[in-house]
């Protein structure tokens, strides 16, 4: 979807200046992932809703959407949305379905973790206070991947 949107809305601009707000929107939240500027993140945060179940197939479709896109949970990070701008304003239909399936991998991954821990209640504690300090990291890790994105 963010593929689509983007080629409309990047349609009249030269790839420079598609870069330039790639970039400038990946520092934004990269300030914010360093806790230099703090704005809330643009989410739905919500939990599975009623009409997944009352709407058999549509309604698990549209979850699954949200879901994907991130725009369903609370997220802990701005990261995914230095992505989603990237999609929008310079990935391929490729690059889109890549980046969309290492966002489902890493989303398993979570499911995965917190589904083989012996005790949920200490896997979710370990997240919470653990999470925190690994942002600089995850931060610095997104800088290379921001700029391949970038310059293409």
């Amino acid at each position: 979807m963010l593929v689509v949107v983007g080629s409309v809305l990047r349609a009249p601009f030269p790839v420079l200046v598609l870069q330039i707000l790639v970039a400038a929107a990946a520092i934004v939240f990269l300030l914010r992932e360093l806790d230099l500027l703090s704005f809330p993140l643009l989410q739905n945060a919500r939990l599975v809703p009623q009409f997944v179940t009352r709407i058999p197939l549509w309604g698990a479709v549209q979850f699954g959407v949200e879901m994907g896109t991130g725009m369903r949970t609370y997220s802990p990070t701005g990261l995914p949305h230095i992505m989603a701008v990237s999609i929008m304003f310079l990935a391929s239909w490729e690059e889109a379905l890549m980046a969309g399936a290492g966002f489902a991998a890493a989303r398993a991954l979570m499911l995965l973790t917190f589904a083989a821990a012996r005790d949920r209640m200490e896997a979710d504690t370990a997240f919470y206070f653990t999470l925190p300090k690994l942002k600089v990291l995850f931060a610095a890790l997104a800088v290379p991947v921001v700029t391949m994105l970038v310059i293409g």
